[in-house]
Parts: C-alpha cells; structure tokens; sequence
C-alpha cells in the first residue's frame, strides 16, 4: 500500500472538511489561494521585535546573503543549462510535491516550518522598522500549506530603502538560518549516534544519465556500488575520496550488485580537471541488528524524527535560495528593484531591468526542468 498517497488522501480530507467548517471566514483569492486571517500571533512579533538591536543586526546581514543567493541560483542554473547542452547535465530544477516528489508527512511538516520561519522573520523585522502589522493568515496555495503575515504595505513604501531590503531579506535569511543551525545539529549530535546505529553497505545509484560513461558501461539506477578499483566503498564520503584520485580519462572498474563495469571517465562540464562519469549517489544502509534488539519500535521513531529534521532543513535552505532570486513576485526581486535605486532614480529603468533578469531567471528555471527531457526527444 502506497501510505503516502493514503496520508495524502487524509491530510487534504481534514483540510477540507476544516475550511467547509469555515467557509464564512476563509477567502479564495485568484482561485489558486484559499486564506484565513487572524489577528493572533501579532503580539507575539511585536514582543520579539523589542530586541531591536538583534534584528537590526541579523536584518542586515541578511542583504548580503540574499545578494550572494541570487547570484548563486544564477550560476548554477546556468551552468547547469550548461550541462545539459553538452549532454550531461540532469534536471536542474524539481517540483516540491508531498507524497510524489517528496515524502509526504516529513516534506509536509518541512514546509509548515519553513513558512512560519520566513512571514515570522518578515513581521518581525517590520514591526522593528515601525511598520503595522494588519493580521497574520494561513492557507493552501494549491495543495502546498503557506503562511504570511500582512504588513501595511503604504507605511512599507514611506521607509528607507535600507528598511524595506532589510524586512525583504529578513525572511529567505531566517530560513538559510535554520538550515544552518540543524545542518550543524545533525552533523555534530546526530551522526555520532547513528555511527552506531547504522551499518554503510556502499552508495546506491540513484541517478545515470544517458549517454555519459556510467550509462555505456551498463550501471543502472539501482546498482549498489561496493568497490572502485578494488578500493572497498561503504560510504559517500569513500566514494568521493576515491573519485579524488581518478583523472579524466582514467579507466577505472567499478564494482555494483558483485558485477564489475568498465568504465571510462571524461572530463566534468563544470570543471575539465575532475572526473564525471555521469550518476548520482545516495547513501545505502541498513540498522544493526542488536541497535534494533535494543532499542525496538523507539529506534524507529527516532530515525523517523531524524528523517523529518533532516527534510526541513533541506526544505529551508533551497526555498530560502529560490526567495533570493530577482524575480517581481517575491523577495528576492524586491530586493533587486530597492538596491537598484541606490544608483538609478527612474522608475522605468529599474522596472525593466528587473523584468529583463526575471525573464531572463524564469528561462533558465523553466530550462533546466524541461531541458532533459526536449534533448531526450530530439535525440
């Protein structure tokens, strides 16, 4: 039984059994936006925003970052169209969708967290800079779980420019934040735990593209690889030491599923001195046996609550990043359009330089989700 598609089928059953129970205050806007508004949790901001100090501090540190955010997602979108037209590149860019792309309840709970952490830091940061805050909402944007905090959008336009960017980046930069704070949770407290918990049993293939060494030597997605010439792989980080040492070019063997495949390495699009034999690896692993006698049905919950972490702080580092991008309908153009009046007074000018960096961010976007598959069907 598929039980993400069942919690699926139960989520969204509640959820609208919640809004037909109230529908007098829950208003659809642009058909694709169900919201509900409340004046709860307001306080709660002002309160926070008392420390001005800190979140005049941590605002203001976030500029740069969503800056360096913006010109990350470029690079990498386009040097993965580069990729792509070359022929080994893969899909850049994936739809976030509980219980299809993404595991339903860890990526469901991962974005409830994730929302509240971005609007929070922007009604924060805004009732520090003296800005009203008209209500606080929660809603379904499609089938995906958002909040937001409504600000008062005239007294926002009559503050500095250094006011509005800090409020804009407040928001993308808290959730970079977060990502950082479990990443680092994860790597010094939970590792160690689950070094003794866990036994590596090599790198599952998760990925081969067409066409690149991998995919001519006959490596599948699914094989578990255990060697690269004759050195034992057990984890990711062997797997990536021994790559270290291949050059382009080299022939290597590579052991998976107790079959070896010859493979030819070539030179990676991205940087001619590495090796690129075309997949993508995920850990393979299974628990210990006397873990499990030991610890029972609890050893389950804990990875399970571990699988969640791990979920949101993914969720908030990339949502964070795509935030940072210079597109009109969220922060990250904002925030281009205001650092462009530093040096450029008129309006249009301005208006058609943001446009022309989204048009030409949503082409890159648009890109490398569909570019895999157009060169699948031309070639």
């Amino acid at each position: 039984m598929n039980w993400d598609l069942v919690s699926a089928v139960v989520f969204y059953g509640i959820v609208a059994l919640i809004i037909y129970i109230y529908r007098k205050k829950i208003k659809v806007i642009d058909k694709v936006f169900i919201t509900y508004r409340t004046k709860k949790g307001l306080n709660f901001m002002r309160n926070l925003a008392k420390y001005k100090l800190f979140w005049k501090i941590f605002s203001t540190l976030a500029i740069p970052v969503v800056v360096g955010g913006m010109l990350l997602i470029g690079y990498s979108l386009f040097k993965n169209l580069i990729a792509i037209v070359n022929g080994v590149g893969g899909q850049g860019v994936q739809l976030l969708v509980p219980g299809f792309t993404v595991p339903f309840w860890p990526s469901i709970i991962a974005i409830a967290v994730l929302v509240i952490v971005h609007e929070f830091s922007h009604g924060i940061v805004a009732a520090m800079e003296g800005i009203k805050l008209k209500s606080v909402g929660v809603g379904l944007f499609t089938i995906l779980p958002l909040a937001f905090v409504e600000l008062d959008e005239k007294q926002m336009m009559k503050k500095s420019k250094l006011a509005r960017l800090r409020v804009l980046s407040a928001g993308p930069f808290a959730n970079v934040v977060t990502w950082g704070i479990l990443f680092g949770f994860l790597s010094l407290v939970v590792a160690p735990v689950l070094n003794g918990i866990i036994i590596y049993d090599g790198v599952n293939i998760n990925t081969v593209e067409n066409g690149t060494p991998a995919y001519l030597s006959g490596l599948e997605k699914g094989d578990v690889i255990t060697a690269i010439n004759n050195n034992s792989i057990g984890t990711i980080n062997e797997f990536i030491t021994v790559m270290k040492t291949i050059n382009p070019g080299d022939k290597i063997t590579i052991t998976a599923n107790n079959t070896v495949f010859n493979v030819t390495t070539i030179a990676n699009p991205s940087d001619s001195s590495r090796p690129y034999i075309g997949i993508v690896v995920t850990p393979e692993s299974h628990i210990s046996q006397s873990a499990r006698e030991k610890y029972g049905t609890g050893l389950d919950v804990f990875l399970w609550s571990i699988n969640v972490i791990k979920w949101i702080a993914l969720i908030n580092l990339f949502v964070g990043l795509i935030n940072c991008i210079p597109v009109w309908a969220i922060d990250g153009g904002r925030v281009m359009y205001d650092l462009l009046g530093y040096v450029i007074k008129s309006d249009k000018i301005k208006t058609l330089l943001l446009h022309t960096t989204s048009a030409i961010y949503i082409t890159l976007i648009v890109f490398n989700f569909i570019g895999p598959w157009l060169f699948k069907i031309i070639g």
